[in-house]
């Protein structure tokens, strides 16, 4: 938009049909007619819209340009050669190729070889073979780079149906994954990319195992090789969040005191990005982050103006992140506010989350036990009407999917049949109905698979909770 305007307080016409769509609230060729019309003689639509999508495109490729800069030098290179100016090809090369070599772009750093290659032809040196030697090293690294990424897809397809593995078959499934290539990666400190996917690979498979020791330990080892490469973090912003983020995560899990010392490495980094995309997103795993910690801590952090904050946050940047995403801050959010007892807080945020970011790409557990904390939450504000329905709801979300979790079966038949009139019974007899949930629960969950739900939701504590009440 600042590149459209003239001097003065001139816009260009590009400007102009710019603004007229940014305006639209929904895309309307007749509008756009019009407006183009209005700033051009040509009835050709097509041909404006063409103009006016590449126009965008240089303005996009200059703005970003800094992000761009090893692939231009390298069609500088070619140029060069092109031009039979060899020395100067070469001199160029010596320049940039450390660079280069440092973003890890293996594509791009084989290309720069190739060309450095070519001109041995016309030099009498022999370096050919220490360069071929370079092509087959990140060859090597390249080809171990695409089998992690590879294998980080189809476990990544794995987690989108379920967060935990949560029965046999799909545990083998992730067992056949890392049975196999990940087992033959060359992991080295001269490949930080390679190094990063393999421990977030095992990150997630015991993470998804409910194992949080060894989700932690790599969680580390993560954190240690960014410790290591600290220059990685300008190139590679957003994984170094990645990094700070899980090993966050797995502190608070686990316990661990490094919890602190990675929270304030997380806002450094942040506070360094320039690009505002980039600082969203970390600012959205902080946010995050602190709720997994206060969720899990409850008892001591009950008056933290932290979820405060996160409320704050993402109701003034909802509209910059995915509908997957918002659904996974909002469920933390809310389970903060229900911890704090503030019962009306947590189901307007369920209500928003269920109203308007609805979305068919939820993890089958998510489902469940979001609608589970909802159906408390009614349960805490007498929406009876609305709990039963909600829990019906989940009843026919488990049908069609064909679950068959026992605690799921469960929790809906406790609590379409006991929960509404829990509070109209006699007060020991409310307390054995909690207390037999309690012996129930916990008998299914000698089962590690159906265990698993604990990391959504703190289940043995709403149950305590409830005792606690029948003794007053």
């Amino acid at each position: 938009m600042g590149k459209g305007k003239k001097i003065g307080n001139g816009q260009s016409a590009y400007l102009k049909m710019l603004d007229a769509i940014y305006k639209m609230k929904e895309y309307d060729e007749n509008e756009l007619r019009n407006v183009f019309s209005s700033v051009s003689n040509s009835n050709k639509l097509d041909v404006k819209k063409h103009y006016l999508y590449y126009w965008i495109l240089n303005h996009l490729n200059e703005y970003h340009g800094k992000n761009y800069h090893s692939h231009r030098n390298i069609q500088q290179v070619q140029l060069l050669l092109d031009r039979s100016l060899v020395n100067h090809a070469k001199q160029l090369i010596s320049t940039i190729k450390g660079d280069i070599i440092k973003t890890e772009n293996y594509l791009e750093i084989l290309s720069l070889l190739e060309k450095e290659l070519t001109i041995q032809k016309y030099k009498n040196g022999f370096d050919s073979l220490k360069i071929l030697e370079e092509i087959e090293f990140f060859s090597n690294h390249y080809k171990d780079l695409k089998a992690v990424e590879f294998i980080k897809l189809n476990f990544r397809k794995i987690l989108d149906y379920n967060m935990f593995s949560r029965t046999i078959e799909v545990e083998e499934q992730i067992n056949y994954l890392f049975g196999g290539k990940i087992k033959k990666l060359r992991i080295s400190s001269d490949s930080f990319l390679v190094g990063f996917n393999f421990n977030l690979l095992y990150y997630w498979k015991y993470a998804s195992e409910n194992n949080w020791g060894n989700a932690y330990k790599y969680a580390l080892n993560n954190y240690h090789l960014l410790l290591a490469n600290p220059d990685k973090i300008r190139y590679f912003p957003e994984f170094s969040m990645h990094i700070l983020y899980n090993l966050l995560n797995a502190a608070s899990i686990t316990g661990k005191g490094i919890y602190t010392q990675v929270l304030k490495k997380m806002k450094e980094l942040i506070a360094q990005q320039k690009n505002k995309r980039i600082q969203q997103d970390g600012l959205f795993y902080l946010y995050v982050s602190n709720l997994i910690h206060l969720n899990r801590n409850k008892t001591k952090f009950l008056k933290s103006k932290l979820v405060v904050e996160s409320y704050q946050f993402i109701e003034r940047h909802k509209h910059s992140f995915s509908n997957i995403r918002l659904n996974n801050f909002y469920f933390d959010l809310a389970k903060s506010y229900y911890y704090l007892s503030d019962f009306r807080k947590a189901f307007s945020v369920l209500n928003e989350m269920y109203q308007n970011f609805y979305s068919k790409d939820y993890t089958i557990d998510f489902n469940s036990h979001s609608r589970f904390l909802y159906c408390f939450v009614c349960f805490e504000l007498g929406e009876y009407d609305l709990l039963i329905s909600t829990a019906k709801s989940i009843a026919d979300f488990m049908k069609r999917n064909g679950i068959l979790f026992k605690f799921e079966k469960k929790m809906i038949r406790f609590i379409i049949n006991e929960l509404p009139i829990l509070l109209e019974k006699p007060i020991e007899a409310r307390r054995k109905k909690m207390e037999k949930l309690k012996m129930d629960i916990t008998t299914i969950f000698e089962s590690s698979y159906e265990r698993k739900v604990l990391n959504y939701f703190d289940y043995f504590h709403w149950i305590d909770t409830q005792i606690e009440r029948s003794y007053h």
